[in-house]
């Protein structure tokens, strides 16, 4: 089965090519030998590996040849091969050693750690990858079908140099990432110096197999007006697949578009948390419940899609410092390349009817947090608050009441009559949820 790659760029299809194999071993010329003989020989050999072994430095296995004759021959395969045997670089990529034992661990963006089996990696090479600006003479770029995070792995090769670059994002010119601490570089002849004598480099490439060139986008982005409701309606369905072939009694939300690029992340832990990079924008449902979309248009027909929560409910943001900071950077480290959705035309027209028209990143006299709270929408506000509808199948919501200092507020108790929760809702429409406790659990809108 063919298997697909991301690089922020183009999808991977890959095809196999049979690499070469070789038969490394000693030999026995008198097999009928006299035990004697056998012993000396036997010692000979042993002396052999063990002087191969001081060579090859403090690498196992390494009493055979690399499969390299000299190092003007030096094929790609067995300059990655080599590569993958760096203790330098052994956290970022997939090494040599697991390629050969079968199995990897991969680490998600949220911490988690998967064991994934491997057999071969296969390149992928990359006509988009290969226009990058500023590369070095010679260098052909690679997509990897494995990657250790969650990003996309690039390897280009040249006769000098193996670079690795780990990206979540398209990449158009090479001297953005040649000294960042996304890219490896390795020099080659060091490479050959280190490892020329290692059998793990031949086994290593024999499982370097090429595959299918990533295909050419040929999606001409260039006259795309990505500030139109039709390119938001693009990304809207394409991030949020519930709403492609929806009826209308599910496409009754407004939408609306913002540029956020250097607004904060968290707005609630100013001074823990990021700002959001150059070009990140956000869609945004009302009511609330109809979802958010925040992203950046990588202008090769992909976007960047990042897991920013529609409400702070979780008190970790607003009052542990460490947690702010430290989630706010995953998410802006960790954004998903997708291709855009390739909507039908019913698709498209309904999407684009829920966005008004206006591309305003200004506050709007129809934004929820404006409107005066009142009897009639107090629930609305806490439903946009929870971005869902109130969990009625659970719990009792006592009628809101209006307070002595104007603010609205309710309780709510489960089916056996104790008190879980209340809401506290200011004339801005800010809500503030308590517990059962009176303690504070979140606030927003």
């Amino acid at each position: 089965m063919k298997k697909q790659f991301l690089a922020g760029i183009v999808l991977v299809s890959s095809l196999t090519i049979a690499g070469c194999s070789f038969s490394i071993g000693g030999n026995s010329d008198d097999t009928k030998s006299s035990n004697s003989d056998s012993k000396s020989e036997s010692t000979s050999n042993k002396s052999n590996r063990d002087s191969n072994n001081e060579q090859s430095g403090d690498t196992k296995d390494n009493g055979n040849e690399s499969g390299i004759k000299d190092e003007s021959n030096i094929t790609e395969q067995q300059s990655i091969a080599m590569a993958m045997l760096e203790p330098s670089i052994e956290s970022d990529i997939v090494t040599g050693d697991e390629l050969l034992s079968g199995k990897y661990t991969r680490t998600s963006g949220a911490g988690e750690k998967q064991e994934q089996q491997v057999d071969t990696l296969e390149l992928s090479e990359s006509p988009e990858l290969n226009k990058m600006k500023n590369k070095p003479d010679g260098m052909k770029f690679y997509g990897l079908s494995e990657s250790k995070g969650s990003y996309a792995t690039i390897i280009g090769v040249n006769k000098e140099e193996v670079v690795y670059i780990m990206t979540q994002s398209a990449i158009f010119d090479f001297n953005e990432v040649k000294n960042s601490e996304t890219s490896k570089t390795l020099n080659i002849s060091d490479l050959y110096s280190k490892y020329k004598d290692n059998r793990k480099v031949a086994n290593i490439a024999n499982k370097i197999e090429y595959g299918d060139p990533m295909p050419s986008n040929n999606e001409d982005t260039s006259n795309v007006d990505t500030n139109s409701n039709e390119y938001y309606a693009k990304v809207w369905l394409t991030a949020l697949p519930s709403y492609r072939d929806s009826g209308d009694s599910e496409m009754d939300a407004e939408l609306e578009h913002q540029n956020i690029e250097g607004d904060l992340l968290n707005p609630y832990n100013e001074e823990n948390t990021v700002k959001y990079p150059k070009g990140v924008q956000r869609l945004a449902g009302t009511p609330t419940a109809a979802g958010q979309v925040v992203y950046k248009n990588n202008g090769d027909g992909t976007i960047s899609i990042y897991d920013v929560p529609s409400h702070f409910h979780d008190e970790r943001w607003l009052e542990d410092d460490d947690y702010s900071q430290r989630k706010s950077e995953d998410i802006i480290n960790n954004p998903k390349v997708v291709k855009l959705y390739n909507a039908s035309n019913d698709e498209m027209e309904q999407t684009v009817e829920m966005f008004d028209g206006s591309n305003s990143n200004d506050d709007s006299d129809s934004d929820d947090s404006s409107e005066k709270v009142t009897r009639e929408n107090v629930i609305d506000k806490v439903e946009s608050y929870e971005g869902s509808t109130l969990d009625t199948d659970t719990y009792t919501y006592k009628e809101p009441e209006k307070t002595d200092d104007g603010k609205w507020g309710f309780s709510f108790e489960d089916k056996e009559g104790n008190l879980a929760g209340s809401y506290i809702i200011d004339d801005d429409g800010e809500v503030t949820e308590y517990d059962e406790d009176g303690d504070k659990v979140g606030s927003g809108y």
